[in-house]
């Protein structure tokens, strides 16, 4: 047994002089760092970083220091510092957990010792960074330049054992690359390869180390060569114990938009090309058999598209089942190992979901990763069958996107309320093997990125409601200095949840369409201009005066910030200008010049951002579409003319009824986001695998009571929030009754591209009308019954139709 604990835990030894407390460790510039171990590579790496971080923190030469830190793999051999038996007594209870450590003090000939004992090896990683995070160094340290403060005390490391991390896999997908971390790979950081290589992947890997990530999904677009490319890379995420992964479109490990050459290999058609199809995935098993891999399998297209070849689902179905049988055949001969022993997984997007709900056969230890509809949505989760599968399933989420309806490639807009109710729904049905972020370039995403890796590493803080504005402020206290950047940061999330600076235009893309006047009311363009110039001053008024923070504040607060105020500022005053006819306009008007200023101001706050360090980086303009031009370039729109409306608005909360009852198996819960309102509602409990039958004692419901105080004809709308069905036999339908009305279903289900969706993840609101009804002047009941969980209502609306 003790040989089997043996090979398994990773340690960290820290050594101080001799102290009288037992449970905590004193790290400061007294402090030396040395690896003993069987397998020294990963040890001596942890080493090097935690010298450099305590050397910032502390700013002395260690190796001039008597104590010591000692890093070890436990092989059962005694330390000359430590012997054996008290090694092997340290936290036996590690043995065969994933991504454990624990610290734990023990004193030896008059020495103490810090103890860090991971499980396995990125449990000694997790271990290490913990400690550097506790000496103030922060993960984006590098990656949005956080200043390391100096300390002259001691660093105080109390006794503790890590849990499991919630989710096996974590990580990221690099994607669309083109405008930001490609070029400034290429051009400033790394200008040997002209790429994203080696030498930035491992700064890329130690922020995912840090943030207690485990796995990546590579760059994959035509301006970046395949990660196989350079053998470098490979060597890099091996070094520190990074999992490799390949997106939806990349199976076996293969990156056919960069390595698959149709002029010398033929068509990637596996029916019709099956031998060079076959040959061309054996020879990168062959290289990567020995490195920790997740092995995507199925067959999309030669990139983000359906299998070439392909006329019907039916016959998709069919050869996509052959082919995964045949792969798991090569996994099996290449690797070496029983097939199920392989980490595999099936991520459904696109087509390949409509093949899966079509008979798809995934043998069960294959994970199914659920993807989101590219604008944070997820589109189906686990049932309790799928929940039963040995391979469990996960979740594949954007927080950048190219493509239809229109990109969001410039600013890190995803709203964090959405991403955290998102996967918390994820989790608690049970999707818990994978979680991967498509982060585009990774630097405007620096706190989406953080939000989602720390609920993979941890959810229970999230599902006792710490609230998502507190974690944000406590992110920006940590690496900042101040909660009021947190506050800053959510009013601009709040404002692109109404709507993302990329979509101001009223475009859309694939195809492309030019800008338009946006739809917004006169009131509602004067109060968006107004709620973002006090963001502006917020800016301005908590701008750090401490020369280091200046640059994070500006990435981390000042960019994403003025950025999406100058973009809503451009056709704001655009659209003010809009109501005058079009023969009156001139360039001189007052809202033309404000709209060049705004459009000015982007080009200065992007030349800002592209200085030094981070020349190359941020693009004012990813792919040229027209959101981006400038205002001389979107002055030909017809005249705006404002609707003006003298009818009644009533607006009633969703979370605000008055009475509720709960059904035999069902509930209504008030959330506070994500809502437009900040009290919303929401049916549950998510594990309901079926609709519930109207006018059945499971329905939940919950009453309004309405004061009409002039009498006449009414419409009854009812707002939500676009959400998927949970499952594939549920719909997203809620029972709406009114007075003595018989109960009218009301079903917010979408498909996939239709113009609804379209409109729907654009806004982020989806607007159904009930019924419409003369209403006596007094009191009215509106109920609400449910009848599908995970429908999320907004709000309740009344207006006269006089």
């Amino acid at each position: 047994m003790l040989k089997c604990i043996q090979r398994l835990l990773w340690v960290l030894c820290i050594v101080a002089p001799c102290s009288e407390v037992f449970s905590q460790f004193a790290i400061s510039s007294q402090t030396k760092i040395q690896a003993v171990a069987d397998k020294q590579q990963y040890a001596a790496l942890m080493k090097q970083f935690l010298e450099e971080d305590i050397q910032k923190v502390y700013g002395k030469n260690l190796a001039s220091n008597t104590a010591s830190i000692i890093l070890l793999r436990v092989s059962g051999t005694s330390t000359p510092q430590i012997p054996s038996a008290k090694i092997q007594a340290i936290d036996k209870s590690l043995q065969g957990k994933w991504e454990v450590f624990s610290f734990k003090t023990i004193q030896h000939n008059q020495q103490q010792y810090l103890i860090v004992t991971g499980s396995d090896r990125r449990g000694l990683a997790y271990g290490t960074f913990t400690l550097s995070e506790k000496l103030g160094v922060s993960p984006w340290y590098f990656w949005a330049d956080i200043p390391i403060a100096s300390r002259t005390q001691a660093t105080t490391i109390q006794d503790s054992t890590s849990t499991e991390p919630s989710v096996q896999y974590r990580g990221i997908f690099i994607n669309d690359e083109d405008w930001g971390l490609q070029p400034w790979a290429a051009k400033t950081f790394e200008p040997e390869t002209k790429d994203i290589g080696p030498k930035t992947y491992a700064k890329v890997f130690e922020l995912l180390l840090r943030l207690k990530a485990n796995m990546i999904w590579p760059a994959m677009h035509p301006s970046t060569k395949a990660f196989y490319h350079y053998p470098q890379n490979k060597e890099v995420a091996n070094q520190y114990g990074i999992v490799v992964g390949t997106s939806h479109a990349e199976p076996m490990m293969r990156n056919n938009v960069d390595e698959w050459v149709d002029s010398t290999m033929g068509e990637y058609n596996y029916r019709t090309n099956k031998n060079r199809v076959t040959d061309y995935w054996i020879k990168r098993l062959e290289e990567v058999q020995n490195y920790e891999n997740l092995y995507t399998i199925g067959m999309r297209g030669k990139h983000d598209s359906g299998m070439e070849g392909i006329k019907t689902k039916k016959e998709a179905v069919a050869l996509t089942n052959l082919i995964i049988n045949e792969q798991r055949a090569l996994l099996s001969k290449y690797l070496k190992k029983k097939v199920q022993d392989i980490p595999q997984v099936l991520t459904l997007y696109k087509e390949v979901l409509e093949l899966y709900k079509e008979g798809l056969e995934v043998p069960e230890d294959i994970t199914l990763i659920w993807p989101d509809d590219n604008y944070g949505y997820i589109k189906n989760l686990s049932n309790a069958n799928e929940q039963k599968r040995s391979g469990g399933s996960g979740v594949y989420y954007h927080a950048s996107y190219w493509g239809r309806p229109h990109d969001y490639l410039w600013i890190g807009t995803t709203d964090p309320s959405l991403l955290r109710f998102e996967m918390q729904k994820a989790y608690e049905l049970g999707s818990r093997k994978i979680w991967v972020l498509n982060v585009g370039d990774l630097k405007p995403q620096e706190y989406p990125t953080q939000l989602f890796l720390d609920m993979a590493y941890n959810m229970q803080p999230f599902l006792k409601n710490i609230s998502g504005k507190e974690h944000l402020e406590n992110w920006t206290f940590k690496n900042l200095g101040s909660k009021e950047y947190g506050s800053l940061l959510w009013k601009n999330y709040q404002l692109a949840f109404i709507r993302k600076p990329e979509f101001m235009g009223w475009s859309r893309t694939e195809p492309t369409t030019q800008t338009k006047a946006t739809d917004f009311s006169l009131e509602e363009v004067k109060k968006r201009i107004t709620d973002f110039e006090s963001l502006e001053r917020g800016v301005a008024q908590l701008e750090p005066q401490s020369e280091p923070l200046k640059s994070p504040y500006f990435q981390l607060v000042a960019y994403p910030i003025l950025g999406a105020s100058k973009m809503n500022q451009k056709f704001l005053y655009l659209d003010l200008y809009y109501r005058t006819a079009s023969n009156a306009r001139t360039d001189q008007q007052p809202e033309f010049q404000k709209s060049l200023e705004a459009y000015q101001g982007i080009k200065e706050l992007t030349k800002q951002y592209n200085s030094g360090k981070w020349q190359n980086m941020m693009s004012m303009n990813p792919r040229n579409l027209p959101v981006f031009k400038k205002p001389e370039e979107l002055k030909n729109v017809p005249q705006k003319i404002d609707k003006v409306s003298a009818s009644i608005k009533i607006m009633i909360p969703a979370g605000a009824f008055s009475e509720q009852g709960k059904g035999a198996d069902s509930y209504w819960e008030k959330i506070a986001e994500p809502s437009f309102t900040g009290n919303a509602l929401v049916s549950k409990p998510f594990s309901l695998q079926k609709s519930i039958t109207q006018n059945s004692d499971a329905q939940a419901w919950v009453n309004y009571e309405v004061d009409i105080e002039k009498e006449g004809n009414y419409v009854l709308k009812l707002k939500a929030i676009p959400l998927h069905p949970l499952h594939r036999n549920v719909g997203q339908k809620v029972e709406v009754k009114l007075d003595k009305e018989i109960g009218k279903v009301i079903d917010y289900e979408t498909f996939d591209r239709s113009e609804e969706w379209k409109e729907n993840v654009l806004t982020n609101k989806t607007i159904k009308e009930v019924t419409k009804a003369f209403l006596t002047k007094g009191k009215h009941i509106i109920q609400l019954r449910m009848i599908d969980a995970g429908v999320l209502l907004d709000s309740i609306q009344l207006e006269s139709l006089e």
